[in-house]
């Protein structure tokens, strides 16, 4: 047990790297930022690429952004600090950051790894069953694919994130590698790691084993239909994409297998490391070039992207300059209106009610003057605020034939609500981290979450906040005229404003892409980050009741931020894949009405203090 908190508090890590051969750090150094720079700029330009031209908006080009963006990712976990252990003396890392450099790094190799047959079974529907494709890969199940591949890389990550925290290390630990590599955390460890070594062989194997028998099935049905065409210049172009395909896949699940299906292998830790960087730092670089950069359809995108827009408002017809518009609201159908009208009223009163309440028992209340309850008072005043700018409008829209708003209103409910909707983003993380240090450091909770940092947290959302709507906002308004005035939504949201405009608006889009997926990418890191400590300090107690009591509370706060983050990435991250206006519409309920409803919910009225309090409230009241 001595043994096992000297492992949390006090162990250091230091990676050797490349250390071997001092006189290659400089061109190693030059090589891995050339390859990660590529890297970078090939896999975020790819995003962007499929996100601005409609014609890849298809379910192939969907799995390619979210294969980018995986590459990106774990690419950007292992190769900065190579690099940066390259040119300095000082190559330690904590054993927190050990941990999170190998649950994320875990999460999105796994995620690939189904990522990749998944793109092998969308193949082998397109070229096997051209005619039904569109039916059978569906938007819905794209998205579950997707779905499933990313949960599973995190449950696997989770659980031998879990196996590792348990065991024990002596002091200071020098890995023989360039990062945190699970078999040679399991190669230090001064505890047993039979369970370890048992857990990362079936893991791995399993997802080996499942994976390549999809992609290996797949091509074999894929290369029987291609030896039945009749066309020679048909059948060599598909051989030559399944050759590039086969290569990214050989070289990416050969290292995996080499590395982690062989048991107690006695390859040299030279010669794992050199296998490593394949799968690391090489696989990322060559997956924009193999599945997308070689294809017609994304190079006539990019010469498009780079051409000048000289002519580009020419041909627009009918473009006007709009004084007001007309909000279409949620459905034209009279029957609905009244049902509507009532069930939006009800969910309204309850928002005000509940966060007002909320706000104005967190005042009265002294024993509510804490961190966590001053981060919940401004959710609840934001929640207020989001959902006061949206509703009153949309239920008089309901009752009304007149659902015009002017120009100036429709900029300003934009403005005030997108302020609203990224400071809540924020402020979710905030309270992620706040829970974070309550229950992993209660000791110097109050010291840590002093009253100075907390106001210092919460301006910081309010600012970014109105810094991201202010950006929004200026684009814009430079907008010179509009194809329509009729706005197929129930507020004005920002994109079916571009879908009006007339001049050209690739950069607003694209902006609203960067800056909506910066603001999800960063505060879902925050908030994984803080659960997986929490979750890992509630495995670690002892009182079975407590834990019941932390799962409790941790399952609800992420119910909201599913919910929420959910709902935004499938609004504004993803590229249109031919998301219905419908769709959208009923999507946005859920963070525009449901959601502030549900938050006093959910984060407070569940809470024994706030009960206490609320009964306290209203006795004091009654007997005064």
């Amino acid at each position: 047990m001595i043994l096992s908190e000297r492992n949390k508090s006090g162990t250091i890590f230091i990676l050797l790297g490349f250390s071997d051969y001092p006189e290659l750090r400089v061109p190693l150094f030059l090589i891995f930022l050339a390859i990660y720079s590529v890297t970078v700029v090939g896999n975020i330009g790819m995003i962007v690429i499929i996100k601005m031209n409609p014609k890849l908006h298809t379910p192939m080009y969907f799995f390619l952004s979210h294969l980018s963006f995986v590459d990106f990712c774990y690419s950007s976990i292992v190769a900065p600090k190579t690099l940066v252990n390259l040119v300095v003396e000082d190559k330690t890392i904590s054993f927190l950051g050990c941990v999170i450099q190998f649950f994320f790094f875990c999460t999105f190799v796994v995620t690939e790894s189904f990522l990749l047959a998944v793109m092998a079974y969308d193949r082998f529907v397109a070229i096997c069953n051209p005619l039904l494709y569109t039916v059978a890969m569906s938007q819905k199940l794209c998205a579950l694919l997707v779905v499933g591949a990313y949960a599973w890389g995190v449950v696997c990550s989770l659980i031998l994130t879990c196996s590792a925290i348990k065991l024990s290390f002596w002091g200071f630990n020098t890995i023989n590698h360039f990062f945190c590599e699970f078999s040679s955390l399991l190669s230090l460890s001064c505890s047993d790691t039979y369970v370890n070594q048992l857990l990362l062989f079936i893991f791995a194997t399993f997802n080996e084993v499942s994976t390549l028998l999809i992609i290996l099935m797949s091509y074999v049905f894929i290369l029987v239909t291609i030896l039945k065409m009749h066309s020679a210049s048909g059948r060599r172009k598909a051989f030559s994409t399944c050759a590039s395909h086969f290569m990214a896949i050989t070289i990416f699940h050969g290292t995996i297998l080499f590395l982690y299906c062989v048991p107690s292998s006695r390859n040299s830790r030279h010669t794992v490391k050199v296998a490593s960087v394949f799968y690391t730092v090489v696989i990322p670089m060559l997956n924009p070039l193999i599945y997308s950069l070689r294809n017609k359809d994304v190079k006539d995108t990019v010469h498009k992207l780079m051409d000048t827009k000289v002519f580009g408002d020419m041909g627009k017809e009918n473009c006007t300059v709009v004084t007001d518009f007309i909000l279409l609201g949620l459905t034209d159908v009279l029957e609905l209106r009244v049902f509507l009208f009532m069930v939006f009223l009800l969910i309204y009163g309850v928002t005000v009610w509940g966060n007002l309440g909320m706000m104005a028992l967190i005042q009265v209340s002294s024993r509510l003057h804490t961190p966590m309850y001053f981060f919940l008072s401004h959710l609840s005043f934001v929640d207020f605020c989001y959902s006061t700018i949206i509703v009153p409008k949309m239920l008089a829209n309901i009752l009304n034939e007149d659902k015009a708003i002017s120009f100036l209103g429709c900029m300003v409910q934009f403005y005030l609500f997108c302020t609203c909707v990224v400071t809540e983003v924020f402020l979710l993380a905030v309270m992620a981290y706040d829970r974070f240090v309550a229950i992993c450091n209660p000791l110097l909770y109050m010291v840590t979450m002093s009253r100075n940092l907390c106001v210092e947290l919460v301006s910081c959302c309010y600012l970014g906040g109105t810094m991201c709507s202010l950006i929004h906002l200026c684009l814009a308004l430079e907008i010179p005229s509009y194809s329509s005035n009729v706005i197929n939504h129930f507020f004005c949201d920002l994109p079916p404003l571009l879908s009006l405009a007339c001049s050209d608006v690739t950069m607003n889009e694209l902006l609203l892409f960067i800056v909506a997926s910066f603001n999800e990418f960063t505060t879902i890191v925050i908030i994984l980050t803080s659960y997986l400590f929490i979750l890992i300090t509630i495995l670690r107690m002892r009182s079975a009741e407590g834990r019941r009591k932390a799962f409790s509370t941790c399952a609800s706060h992420l119910t909201a931020i599913v919910v929420f983050h959910g709902t935004i990435l499938f609004t504004y991250c993803q590229p249109n894949s031919g998301n219905s206006t419908d769709t959208d519409k009923v999507v946005t309920v859920f963070y525009t009405v449901v959601i502030p409803m549900l938050n006093p919910l959910i984060y407070s009225l569940r809470n024994k203090d706030v009960k206490e309090a609320l009964r306290k409230v209203v006795s004091s009241k009654t007997f005064s």
